[in-house]
């Protein structure tokens, strides 16, 4: 066993409401093209990740001999009356508007306050397997923000991070730190592009 622990976390590819910029939450939508996808490695065997479908087709493409196990803390924000929804379609409703002023004090109607769905995160996070070196976490652009404010070097504010489909972000702790629930010692964020092969 190592004395680091590497934690990769995915956004999964976009979703046809992406593109569209439509709230999408726990809406179980598709990925919009899944040909433009590649895949990033054959070598890897397990990967974590939200239950709803475009993560587990993401997690299909970019690691096709791996199994996917899921887990429904995983999902995105539940954005109730929101979802499905574009800022156009939203922006005269006074109470969307108090959501984006302050969404720990104003959740969606129907929806998921803020300060549970981050911890509902972090339980997810947290009950990942502590014996394991290396981990590939295919999830969303909600729940790769709450992980990072939680458990990156250094605090920022939730929205300060912004995390596009074609991006990994690779946490690296200390083994004593993922353990204990601790920070991790540093931060990359880098494209996701296919692992070269050796020769």
């Amino acid at each position: 066993m190592d004395n680091t622990v590497i934690v990769r976390l995915m956004r999964h590819a976009p979703t046809k409401e992406n593109l569209e910029k439509r709230y999408l939450g726990w809406t179980d939508a598709a990925l919009a093209d899944i040909s433009k996808l590649s895949i990033v490695d054959k070598n890897v065997m397990k990967v974590y990740g939200s239950d709803l479908r475009r993560c587990r087709e993401t997690a299909a493409h970019y690691f096709p001999n791996a199994t996917f196990i899921t887990d429904w803390r995983l999902r995105e924000s539940n954005f109730g009356e929101f979802e499905g929804k574009t800022y156009e379609e939203l922006k005269s409703d006074h109470r969307y508007c108090a959501w984006l002023d302050n969404p720990v004090l104003s959740p969606p109607p129907n929806g998921e306050g803020f300060a549970a769905f981050c911890q509902r995160v972090k339980d997810g996070f947290s009950a990942l397997p502590r014996d394991e070196d290396d981990y590939y976490v295919v999830a969303h652009g909600g729940v790769i923000r709450a992980l990072l404010v939680e458990f990156a070097p250094v605090e920022q504010p939730f929205w300060t991070y912004n995390v596009p489909h074609d991006k990994m972000f690779t946490l690296t702790f200390s083994r004593k730190a993922w353990e204990e629930g601790n920070r991790c010692m540093s931060l990359l964020e880098e494209p996701i592009m296919e692992k070269p092969t050796m020769l």
